[in-house]
């Protein structure tokens, strides 16, 4: 088999062309909307799989990985400087890492959904131009079609709004009341010694009418971040506007850049900058923050060597908030790339520490299936290159119900209040983002 590439120009606009892969069925977006951002030169659409693989239950996990690795090598390896030539696109839900995971608890989608794309738009934001990938003798959409596809959408940019409505208000979950009890027993378990960090997420939820790419488009606008991504299922999508890198692998390298540390971003611009030097200066942040690192350098060392730490406590701005972010990198000693990112799998950022204490305690805490909300969305492409998220402001769409998170890393000194307030500034613009459409 041989790669077909050409060149097309650039698309800064996804949005019509993702409307028109819709019949296609199980559409993927890979995106970044803030194009200045270091990791944000990349987009990567694609619909219409050759093959596809679930995992509905934990205990086939040993064998679905062989299927996956069979999976991977249907195409050639190739020299390619592109982020993906066609390859394994996956969507791993949080609750695979749990250790047993509760059937009345775990809800109906799979806890691995990965395909097999045989061609892809790849837009290049930073030279300005689309390069569509194709493998010819496999691909079950002819070139000349998805050629006139992405000309349509050239023509026709802009895309309508309201085909997407909240037909009522976000609501909580948990009451602050509820939410405080749970601060108090996780404080509790951090005194007896259990754990010294838990990642504690709530809920929100709405009912909705319409097409879910919308909704999806009007969060990648607002949240601005280099690592949104949009999937679906037979009935159900997902959409996250992360700005989290979770395992990207290139050239034996493989790095992760962990989150631990939120302000959200004022309209002064005075305020604002006190914002970065509060977070900058904040001992508790930075505590919390190098927890993570301490984590993900173990993690990384079960596949790797000369493990270094890039990195600590920069602080990266987006259009809702600031965070402190550190980079870790490390050269892998094992050639499985899907076996490293599931070895590290979940991302300790969003668990806590130890991890398997604390995601023990999330689970028991939280009652109920996080989804795909703090799992990743990775590709591992025919060149070898592997990129993974991890699914942050998340929204689940199924059923006529759209499901969000937001959640922070409770320590001995958080302070109840502080902790729901954060939660609710990564993800109360991100909601009105949803309802004003």
């Amino acid at each position: 088999m041989k790669l077909s590439t050409t060149t097309l120009p650039y698309l800064e606009n996804t949005g019509q062309l993702l409307v028109r892969l819709s019949d296609l069925g199980h559409r993927v977006a890979l995106e970044s909307s803030n194009f200045e951002h270091p990791n944000g030169r990349w987009s990567i659409i694609s619909a219409a799989p050759v093959k596809s693989l679930e995992l509905p239950k934990k205990e086939s996990l040993s064998t679905f990985l062989t299927e996956i690795h069979d999976l991977y090598k249907v195409l050639p390896h190739i020299d390619s400087n592109l982020p993906f030539c066609g390859g394994l696109i996956g969507h791993l839900s949080y609750d695979l890492g749990i250790e047993k995971v509760n059937s009345k608890k775990h809800n109906a989608h799979p806890l691995i959904l990965c395909s097999l794309y045989t061609w892809a738009y790849v837009i290049d934001h930073q030279k300005k131009e689309t390069t569509l990938v194709y493998w010819p003798e496999i691909s079950l959409q002819s070139e000349t079609y998805l050629k006139d596809i992405y000309t349509q959408s050239l023509l026709s940019p802009a895309l309508k709004s309201g085909d997407f409505k909240l037909t009522q208000p976000f609501t909580a979950k948990w009451s602050k009341d509820e939410y405080k009890n749970k601060i108090d027993k996780i404080h509790d378990y951090i005194l007896n010694g259990d754990t010294y960090q838990v990642n504690l997420a709530q809920s929100f939820s709405s009912k909705f009418t319409g097409d879910s790419t919308h909704a999806y488009l009007a969060l990648k606008k607002a949240a601005k971040v280099p690592f949104a991504s949009f999937f679906e299922g037979e009935n159900w999508s997902f959409a996250s506007a992360t700005p989290e890198l979770f395992l990207q692998l290139d050239d034996q390298r493989i790095r992760t850049k962990p989150i631990k540390g939120t302000r959200p971003r004022l309209n002064n611009d005075q305020l604002d900058q006190q914002q970065i030097a509060e977070l900058k200066n904040s001992i508790k942040d930075k505590a919390e923050n190098l927890m993570i690192v301490d984590l993900l350098r173990n993690d990384l060392s079960k596949n790797a060597t000369d493990v270094t730490v890039e990195s600590l406590f920069e602080v990266e701005s987006f259009s809702t908030v600031h965070h402190l972010v550190s980079t870790i990198s490390a050269k892998i000693t094992n050639k499985n790339a899907i076996q490293i990112l599931i070895d590290a799998f979940p991302g300790g950022s969003i668990t806590g520490a130890p991890k398997k204490r604390a995601m023990e305690i999330i689970t028991e805490l939280e009652e109920g299936p996080r989804s795909f909300y703090c799992g990743s969305t990775f590709y591992l492409s025919s060149n070898k290159k592997m990129n993974s998220n991890i699914l942050i402001r998340g929204f689940l769409f199924a059923e006529g119900e759209v499901t969000c998170w937001a959640g922070g890393g409770i320590v001995a000194d958080s302070n109840w209040e502080d902790e729901y307030q954060e939660s609710l500034d990564k993800i109360s613009k991100l909601m009105s983002a949803l309802s004003n459409q």
